[in-house]
C-alpha cells in the first residue's frame, strides 16, 4: 500500500492549478499539496523519472482538498497532528487554526472546544453547527466568485449539453478561438463542458490587452483574469505576459454558434 505525504504553504506564483477544480491557484494564498511517497528508489532510470514524478506535490485549493478523497481516506492517511505536515508551523495563526478544522471535517470528525480548566470537551451542537457553517461558508465563497444566477445559468448550461461529445464540445470552443484545456494532456468531457458552459453563459474572454495575442483565462474562484502567455516565432520561445492590470476594464464577447 502507498503512503503519503501532505505540505501547506501561501502559492508562490498564480502559475499552479489546483488538481481538484483545475483553475489557477492565486499568489499567496493558502495551498495544500498531496504526493505519494516512494520507500525505496527503483533501479531502471525510467522508473526512476516516474517515481519522482509521483513524489511532487499535487496541490489544491483549501476549499478543494476535501472533495479529493472520502473521509474513510483521509481518516487512514491525515496526520494525527497537523503541526507534522510540512510547513504548518510557517502558517498565519489563523490559517494554522483553519487547517486544523479542515482536517477534523475531511475526517468526520466532531470539533472540540478548550474549558476554563484546560480540558477538551465536546462542543455542544448549536456551538458546533456555527462552527461548520461558518467554515463551509468560507469554502463556498472561494469556490466560486461567481453570484448564484451565473452558477445556475452555468449548471443549466451544462445539463443541455451533456449530450454533445467530446469531438463537438471542442470545435465550439475552437469556433470561440478558446483552447480545450489550460492543462497540458487534459480536456476530458466534464472540463470541456465545463468551459464551454461558461462562456456561453457568461460570454467569451477577451484578448489580453496588454500582449494582444492570447485570449485571457477567468478564475471562477478569484473572479479575476491573467494571461496565459504565448509562443513567439520570432525567438521561437515561450514568452510569459502580467496580463491587465486590476483596473482594467475587461468587456466579454458574445459567444458564436457553430455554423453561425
Amino acid at each position: 500500500m502507498p503512503s503519503f505525504g501532505f505540505e501547506l504553504e501561501y502559492a508562490k506564483s498564480s502559475r499552479s492549478a489546483c488538481k481538484q477544480c483545475k483553475e489557477k491557484i492565486e499568489k499567496d494564498t493558502l495551498r495544500i499539496g498531496l504526493k505519494v511517497l516512494i520507500d525505496a528508489a527503483p533501479d531502471d532510470a525510467e522508473a526512476r523519472k516516474r517515481a519522482h514524478s509521483m513524489e511532487s506535490a499535487k496541490w489544491h485549493h483549501e476549499g478543494c482538498f476535501p472533495k479529493i478523497k472520502g473521509k474513510t481516506w483521509f481518516r487512514q492517511h491525515l496526520p494525527e497532528e497537523p503541526d507534522s505536515i510540512t510547513g504548518f508551523d510557517a502558517l498565519k495563526e489563523d490559517d494554522q487554526q483553519k487547517v486544523k478544522l479542515l482536517l477534523q471535517s475531511c475526517r468526520g470528525e466532531e470539533t472540540e472546544t478548550e474549558t476554563p480548566k484546560g480540558n477538551k470537551r465536546k462542543a455542544d451542537p448549536d456551538q458546533k453547527s456555527s462552527k461548520k457553517s461558518k467554515f463551509f461558508a468560507s469554502q463556498e465563497d472561494q469556490a466560486s466568485a461567481l453570484s448564484a444566477e451565473e452558477q445556475k445559468s452555468i449548471e443549466t448550461l451544462k445539463a443541455e449539453l451533456c449530450k454533445k461529445n467530446v469531438a463537438a464540445l471542442g470545435a465550439m470552443l475552437a469556433k470561440n478561438g478558446l483552447p480545450k484545456s489550460d492543462l497540458p494532456r487534459s480536456g476530458k468531457k466534464e472540463e470541456l463542458l465545463d468551459r464551454v458552459a461558461e462562456a456561453k453563459a457568461l460570454g467569451v474572454p477577451p484578448v489580453c490587452p496588454l500582449c494582444e495575442k492570447q485570449k485571457l483565462r477567468f478564475s471562477k474562484v478569484t473572479g479575476s483574469y491573467s494571461c496565459p502567455g504565448f509562443f513567439d516565432d520570432e525567438s521561437k520561445s515561450f514568452k510569459r505576459c502580467k496580463g491587465p492590470g486590476d483596473d482594467t476594464q475587461l468587456v466579454r464577447t458574445s459567444w458564436q454558434e457553430l455554423g453561425a
